[in-house]
């Protein structure tokens, strides 16, 4: 993937939004324990925690989000996804699969095959983005 780190942060930032946004992360143990309030209190935001207010504000996460999951559909992403997903329940039993099942399996699987051009528009609209915000 083109890009500094800073760039991949960012990707993945999405693609974790838009996974969720679809369910497949829904109840995954892979997720981060929620801080607890009085841990928060008193630190001072992160860049990455800056930047998706920003984006939250402005209205542009959700543009990218429907951006991100109308080029996914559209190259059949979505499609292959949920064909591996029906393929495994049937394997295994519809009774023996849990959430956790598909999320293991499906995420790697997911994340390495979004095509690499829609890995760069989006990466272009954050820059952009960034840019007009003066971040």
């Amino acid at each position: 993937m083109p890009g500094t780190n800073t760039d991949k942060i960012f990707f993945i930032f999405l693609l974790f939004d838009f996974l969720r946004a679809f369910r497949i992360m829904k109840h995954s143990v892979n997720r981060p324990p929620t801080p607890d309030a009085a841990e928060d209190q008193g630190k001072e935001p992160t860049l990455q925690e800056i930047i998706n207010i920003k984006l939250i504000e402005s209205g542009e996460k959700e543009r990218l989000m429907e951006l991100l999951r109308e080029r996914l559909i559209d190259c059949g992403w979505k499609d292959e996804m949920k064909a591996l997903c029906r393929a495994y329940i049937k394997k295994k039993g519809r009774n023996n699969v849990t959430v956790d099942d598909l999320v293991h399996l499906i995420t790697p699987k997911g994340r390495a095959s979004v095509p690499d051009s829609i890995k760069a528009e989006l990466l272009q609209r954050i820059r952009t983005f960034l840019m007009s915000a003066a971040l």
